[in-house]
């Protein structure tokens, strides 16, 4: 059997995210980092799983690139392309393994990279029964949206490894109830 797992923002290579997001990103250099980052997806998943990456991949060159993706266990790779993934071709991605999208529909949920707005995500939930947004992006930042609707995947929110859906759907009841839940 199969699993599904979610992941978002590991920015692989990008020296300034460890600035940026101090101490929620504990490590010394982009290596450390990555090292964390690959062994933490190794030890989570199983060759074969689906793994949704939503976004800001990567910050480093083809070689590094190429060698990152050697180290990573053989998944289908569907990734939701963003602000710093433009750097890469769909092509470039296919060849390396990775299913290039801008949002994808999975069940009932809808997955981004940048989170959707409140007011849009109400009209998705109320015309197309749509769930959920889970989105990367924000990092560790609180976004002001409501977590029923919304659920914020990057890995510093998930211990640097990818989640499943039922660790989204727990993070999704923490929330307050959505008014256009049916």
């Amino acid at each position: 059997m199969t699993n599904t797992w979610f992941i978002s923002d590991p920015h692989f290579g990008h020296k300034n995210i460890i600035k940026y997001e101090g101490n929620k990103r504990p490590f010394k250099d982009t290596e450390h980092m990555d090292k964390v980052i690959i062994e933490n997806f190794n030890k989570t998943v199983s060759e074969g799983d689906t793994v949704f990456w939503l976004g800001d991949m990567f910050f480093c060159n083809s070689k590094r690139i190429e060698y990152i993706v050697s180290r990573l266990k053989k998944t289908r790779n569907i990734l939701i392309r963003e602000n710093h993934d433009k750097g890469i071709s769909d092509t470039k991605f296919r060849r390396i393994g990775f299913d290039p999208h801008r949002m994808y529909l999975y069940e009932d949920y809808i997955l981004t990279h940048e989170p959707i707005s409140q007011v849009n995500m109400n009209r998705l939930i109320e015309e197309f029964q749509l769930c959920c947004n889970v989105h990367g992006h924000t990092h560790s930042e609180e976004t002001g949206l409501e977590k029923l609707s919304h659920v914020c995947v990057s890995v510093e929110n998930t211990d640097f490894k990818p989640v499943t859906m039922d660790w989204i759907n727990s993070k999704r009841w923490e929330g307050t109830r959505n008014p256009h839940w049916k």
